[in-house]
């Protein structure tokens, strides 16, 4: 379980985070959306610690991040498997090298071990004779794709998904949804899902929360941010079309 209370957050004299405050139950799913530049990224880095808050308190699976030493920080830090926009794929490593570099860093994998997982990953989220290519070599979808498999190789009990839509196209935008709600559904995984994509934000989410000007504005599942009335939720969705909606196979 993820705890977050009251949560602070600036940058100068920018206030990105006014005492935010949420729980995200295990094999659950939140969706947090917002316009751009509203803190949602901020908000993940906070959760790894890769930012420290200036106020308030995260609690992982009851352990205050804010209490733990760096040993302990660094296994809690295990729990977690994080997308990155831009999938955050090595130039320089092909696929498999890619997808198996976090389990080589863990140092408690056999090379056998470590070609097995990697090979299981990447079947999962559907790619298959790819391993000896490179990153250059593969498609933007496909990039987030191995970016997951990387993820699902680690076996995290929390995935965090930063914008894993942004830059591809409507079809590949749905593609790489459906995988995700794949993996939710099939590994059991707590996940927290940054985006703006409205119509991948509605067909990912148990509860969705609204960044909007430091604030959670609104915060309810889908159908209630649906018939929401709130200005904030309004001018959020006012170009949405239900005809965008995602369909799960």
């Amino acid at each position: 379980m993820i705890e977050i209370k009251n949560i602070h957050k600036s940058f100068g004299d920018l206030n990105v985070l006014n005492g935010v405050s949420i729980e995200v139950e295990d094999g659950q799913s939140l969706v947090v959306m917002g316009k751009s530049g509203q803190g949602k990224s901020v908000l993940l880095k906070l959760i790894t610690r890769l930012l420290y808050p200036d106020a308030g308190n995260i609690y992982i699976d009851g352990d205050d991040l804010g209490s733990l030493n760096s040993k302990r920080l660094s296994e809690c830090r295990l729990k977690f498997g994080m997308l990155f926009q831009s999938a955050a794929l090595f130039d320089s490593l092909n696929i498999c090298d890619n997808v198996g570099i976090g389990l080589k860093a863990y140092n408690r994998y056999s090379d056998a071990e470590i070609q097995s997982v990697t090979q299981e990953s990447l079947e999962r989220v559907g790619l298959v004779d790819v391993g000896d290519k490179y990153p250059a070599q593969l498609s933007g979808g496909m990039r987030k794709r191995v970016g997951l498999a990387r993820v699902v190789a680690m076996k995290p009990k929390y995935i965090l998904y930063d914008e894993p839509t942004t830059g591809l196209d409507p079809v590949t935008s749905a593609q790489i949804a459906i995988l995700i709600k794949e993996m939710q559904d099939d590994l059991n995984v707590t996940s927290i899902i940054v985006t703006h994509d409205i119509p991948t934000g509605f067909f990912l989410a148990d509860k969705i929360v609204l960044l909007d000007q430091g604030n959670f504005s609104f915060v309810g599942n889908v159908e209630e941010m649906r018939k929401s009335e709130m200005k904030s939720v309004q001018d959020f969705i006012s170009g949405y079309k239900e005809e965008a909606d995602i369909k799960f196979r």
